[in-house]
């Protein structure tokens, strides 16, 4: 029996949604040299462009791909060959990673995106588009060209726009529709803070509440599984604008802890003391499939537990929706962001990469018989990185933290009076990553040596503002001057090709968009991106380190997932984010790690 037939043999065999999901499961599989199976180009392409698979899709997907587990377990040894069970299996394992990854990636971009449409209403930008004209950047004088070149290169990654020589135009129909139609949320871009609030049982502005009611009034759900393209439709953006900053306020109120799969979700365990909100609040996660039937579904554990990490990254940027249309007119201004919003998201989204970076410092030291005294975390968050290295090394080492916001260092002091960090550890405050003498500087007013210090860095090089390709290298010089060893992580500057062929598979889209907007600069771990006509993309990380006297040690970089599930379009598959490792040229030379 073929593969095909055997699944049309199972319970489902007449929903439509399973159907569609057959073509992609049909494929023979590959396992890649780090034993991960992939798909076939083709089954990916067909899975990505017809087959709905974000929010309240992913969940209905999901669970198709749980019966097709459990169709193969039943019955597969007698109708399929162990080849082709093999096969399958390996298809239906791709596939549900594939919506677990949708289902984190998708909603930043998708509620970024209901914002960055209103911002181009305000200015009268979306009144040309929706009359069928071709809008260029360049060609708008009363406008801030590179601001909105950000803003409408973002909607084009998204298909809501397309680019051509001409300009940006309206992607077909259901461009028009989300255009001319999406609304963003009454309590607005900061919705999170209220829904903490409400969680919590504190009091609130029964104003607000309204506003609640009134966004909430009707939820958005999608009914058509028809799809050509994986770009979204007006009820998948709307969705994800109300569920963002749900998701966040349950992190905020501390209520995500139990909310494993199949844990219960009622009204009453939500906001007991306001049931009508509660009610509508259970809604929301019903329609992006985070809870049915009263219970967490396998989506909604992967949202509760890895969502709040970069759902809040990309919220902490609401300040800039905030004054968009303004920031289109006239420039960012003095438009800024303090880390007091996202310091535990980023401590949350970087405590894989620093345990990454800490198991690789560990197996240098061992393998060359390199021995440090002093270890330094900068762009300093909660001290994840120092709370993770003083968990294995107490004894023999001096411990600093630098940032330069005072909300991130006041809440690394906080984490040392709870115990967490060490209690003798230094703070240097008002240092920014891009001015190594800030912190060189009060090294050694401290008498701390920094030749042969080891600095561990969470996505903090990117945070150096309008950077160029030298202005980043004259940094990496300066902490090589001092003997640093520095290891740090970066998410990878995707192309714009890249970004829309990997689909929902990274949230690139959503990272590039706000840091671009506040001036911060990605830059790629490959040095030939594929890049469109006109495109720019600065040089990548190892380039600009060694350009600065660094030798980068591939042995202990550490390579996040790559952006396809396949091989990649000409065997090209860039990795979302390296947790990179330098060591100044001397030292390398007096380790004899140059051959």
């Amino acid at each position: 029996m073929s593969v095909q037939r055997f699944l049309k043999s199972g319970k489902l065999s007449e929903d439509p949604l399973y159907l569609k999901l057959i073509p992609a499961l049909s494929s023979p599989t590959g396992v890649s040299s780090s034993g991960f199976a992939f798909l076939q180009a083709e089954a990916w392409l067909y899975f990505r462009d017809r087959v709905p698979h974000v929010l309240g899709g992913g969940h209905q997907v999901f669970k198709r791909l749980q019966a097709v587990e459990d169709l193969l377990e039943n019955s597969g040894d007698e109708q399929l060959s162990e080849e082709e069970c093999f096969h399958l299996g390996q298809s239906v394992r791709v596939l549900k990673q594939v919506v677990r990854t949708a289902s984190i990636t998708a909603p930043p971009a998708l509620w970024l995106a209901s914002f960055v449409i209103q911002g181009i209403r305000d200015v009268g930008v979306a009144d040309q588009l929706l009359e069928g004209q071709s809008v260029l950047s360049t060609g708008m004088e009363s406008l801030h060209e590179g601001e909105l070149e950000i803003d409408l290169c973002f909607l084009s990654i998204l298909g809501i726009l397309e680019r051509s020589q001409e300009g940006y135009s309206v992607v077909s129909e259901r461009g028009r529709r989300i255009v001319s139609r999406c609304r963003i949320p009454e309590l607005g871009s900061n919705a999170a803070e209220f829904w903490g609030a409400a969680l919590m049982g504190h009091a609130i502005d029964e104003s607000l509440v309204e506003r609640a009611h009134r966004d909430l009034e009707a939820i958005p759900v999608r009914v058509d599984w028809e799809q050509e393209g994986h770009f979204p439709v007006l009820e998948e953006l709307e969705l994800a604008t109300l569920l963002l900053p749900v998701v966040l306020g349950l992190s905020i109120s501390g209520r995500l802890d139990g909310l494993a799969e199949n844990a219960p979700v009622t009204v009453e365990s939500l906001i007991p003391n306001r049931p009508r909100l509660s009610g509508k609040l259970l809604d929301v996660l019903a329609a992006a499939g985070l809870v049915e039937d009263g219970r967490v579904t396998p989506i909604g554990t992967r949202v509760f537990s890895r969502g709040p990490g970069p759902f809040g990254i990309i919220e902490a940027y609401h300040p800039y929706l905030e004054v968009l249309a303004s920031i289109i007119e006239k420039g960012r201004g003095q438009v800024h962001l303090t880390r007091a919003a996202n310091v535990a998201a980023s401590q949350r989204a970087n405590a894989t990469s620093f345990k990454k970076a800490n198991d690789a410092l560990d197996l240098f030291c061992e393998d060359s018989g390199f021995r440090y005294s002093v270890f330094i975390e900068h762009a300093l968050g909660k001290g994840e990185a120092v709370r993770q290295r003083w968990s294995r090394q107490s004894e023999g080492v001096t411990f600093v933290g630098a940032d330069l916001e005072n909300e991130a260092v006041d809440a690394a002091v906080a984490e040392q009076d709870a115990g967490r960090l060490p209690p003798s550890m230094h703070f240097v405050r008002d240092a920014d990553i891009g001015k190594p003498h800030i912190l060189l500087d009060a090294l050694r007013a401290r008498g701390i040596d920094s030749n042969g210090a080891v600095m561990m860095v969470g996505n903090g090089f990117h945070e150096v503002r309008n950077q160029t390709d030298l202005t980043i290298q004259q940094v990496f010089e300066g902490y090589c001057r001092a003997g640093i060893v520095l290891l740090f992580t970066e998410e990878t500057a995707l192309s714009i090709g890249d970004q829309i062929e990997t689909a929902w598979n990274t949230y690139h889209p959503a990272f590039r968009y706000t840091h671009e907007k506040s001036g911060q600069g990605l830059r790629p771990a490959e040095e030939s991106p594929n890049t469109r006509v006109g495109e720019d993309i600065p040089k990548g990380w190892i380039a600009c380190a060694e350009s600065g006297g660094y030798v980068c040690l591939e042995a202990y970089c550490r390579r996040g997932r790559t952006i396809f599930p396949f091989p990649g379009p000409n065997g090209r598959n860039p990795t979302t984010n390296v947790t990179y490792f330098f060591v100044p040229r001397g030292l390398a030379e007096s380790l004899s790690l140059l051959s």
